[in-house]
């Protein structure tokens, strides 16, 4: 089998003339430096020396001072003789004769973005050589997939990344918009709509870029309100892409038909247990034909895979990014469930702290670099078990503190019927126990521990677990 490298002409794929006129240009003007440095990097340039000329401008600059010709020359041994295509020259004379042939100021900015461009496809070459040495070395094909799919998300992540420097002007024009809005529109959410007024009146909704962390012990619903959630946002319009790393995108269907069917007002309302078994009546049967039409409507995508890597959730994320925005649309959300069944990468193989530390801060990454919210679902430990009171606190989250801290929001769901039930307590020979569990019967605690721009404190929503409804707490439909 043939390199994909044998198949294109490596000339294609750098330029010398764009490499020195940008050179050129920076040593004339140490400023543009400024400029194009969140543009292209040392390693982006194809000719050895060249490493070595950008690399001394800007540790030259990085110190506080300006790089000057007969500093470079004096950097790089100026009597040394370089080969350069067909000539040769000293070093002296080179740098030079870059300077002398300098494009302008004005043109250094696309020049340094096409430099980045043939780097990011020597890149993605050496990818494709990789994938065939995996291949003909007979290496199992997951693991060379999952290789390729980090490298190639690597040079999508700096192509397509969102964010870009702002003078305190600019940020300040923005925070003042941002207060104006308030002002002008102040029942009127800016980001995105959690679908429950009452979680976004204590959250402001959720913003692009934002991670939130929904934690909780198996049981308290934690799935529940992410599928109603990923419905309730859809169909206020935001596209939402949903990783499923446990369950299979019908299992999910299936909760979101019952919740979508559900109604506080229903006597007999459906669990979605009942649906996939088909222990449904008539009318309910229709009910859920009549939810699936509207639910094929909406804006929801299900990504169904175990043992997802970061860099494989970020491509699949990416590429629906982009497929949403072929046809004039935006990605807002992605919901992961969840956080511990994410496969880690090799380096920090055996060591869950660490494991989930590279995790969670590729989470943050993830949401900065597409510019969406990411709410990613988490277990707790189990010393919430071992507590009277066994609603958690921040130092339950299983694994590593990295996720309190690479988190803008963390979310804690608590159920205390699900522990009452557990309690072993006759209710015959306890009615405060009966009366109480009534109370908390329908009771989702859903306590902000941390919000980064925002307050902390507990909303308490209406839930059915049984049909994997959960609505705000007052005037529940």
């Amino acid at each position: 089998m043939n390199n994909a490298s044998t198949h294109i002409d490596p000339a294609s794929l750098h330029s010398i003339q764009l490499e020195q006129g940008l050179l050129g240009a920076i040593l004339n003007a140490n400023s543009v430096l400024d400029v194009i440095e969140p543009l292209v990097s040392v390693e982006d340039f194809f000719e050895p020396l060249h490493h070595d000329i950008f690399r001394t401008i800007a540790r030259q600059r990085a110190s506080g001072g300006t790089s000057t010709l007969p500093l470079v020359r004096a950097a790089l041994g100026g009597d040394g003789s370089v080969t350069i295509g067909a000539s040769s020259v000293t070093v002296g004379q080179y740098v030079a004769r870059l300077a002398a042939e300098a494009i302008t100021v004005r043109e250094a900015p696309s020049y340094a973005r096409q430099i980045r461009e043939f780097a990011n496809r020597r890149r993605m070459l050496d990818t494709f050589d990789a994938v065939t040495a995996g291949i003909n070395g007979n290496q199992p094909s997951a693991d060379i997939a999952s290789a390729a799919i980090a490298d190639l998300d690597a040079v999508a992540a700096v192509s397509s990344a969102s964010a870009k420097d702002m003078h305190v002007s600019e940020a300040v024009d923005a925070a003042l918009a941002r207060m104006q809005f308030g002002m002008l529109n102040p029942r009127k959410l800016r980001g995105i709509t959690w679908g429950l007024s009452d979680l976004d009146e204590q959250t402001g909704g959720l913003r692009p870029s934002q991670l939130v962390i929904v934690a909780g012990r198996p049981g308290m619903g934690k799935s529940a309100l992410a599928t109603t959630v990923a419905r309730l946002m859809a169909e206020a319009g935001h596209p939402v892409l949903f990783i499923t790393l446990e369950m299979g995108a019908g299992e999910i269907a299936s909760r979101a038909i019952a919740d979508a069917c559900f109604s506080a007002r229903d006597r007999n309302p459906m669990a979605y247990t009942d649906f996939e078994t088909g222990k449904i009546s008539s009318y309910q049967g229709e009910r859920a034909i009549e939810a699936g039409r509207h639910l094929k409507t909406l804006p929801i995508k299900f990504v169904q895979q175990g043992g997802l890597s970061m860099g494989q959730i970020a491509a699949k994320a990416r590429k629906h990014k982009v497929e949403l925005e072929r046809k004039g649309q935006k990605l807002d959300a992605v919901i992961i469930d969840h956080i511990g069944l994410v496969k880690a990468s090799n380096r920090y193989a055996g060591n869950r702290v660490h494991e989930i530390t590279e995790i969670s801060g590729a989470l943050k990454v993830l949401a900065k670099d597409l510019d969406v919210a990411v709410i990613a679902l988490a277990q707790l430990n189990r010393a919430v078990e071992n507590r009277d009171d066994k609603r958690p606190h921040l130092s339950d989250l299983r694994d590593s503190g990295s996720i309190e801290q690479d988190a803008d929001t963390v979310i804690f769901v608590y159920r205390e019927a699900y522990y009452l039930d557990r309690a072993n307590a006759k209710p015959q020979e306890d009615a405060g126990h009966l009366d109480h569990r009534i109370d908390v019967e329908n009771r989702l605690e859903v306590i902000i521990a941390k919000q980064r721009n925002g307050p902390t404190g507990t909303v308490n929503l209406f839930c059915n677990i049984a049909c994997n409804a959960v609505r705000n707490a007052v005037g529940t439909a």
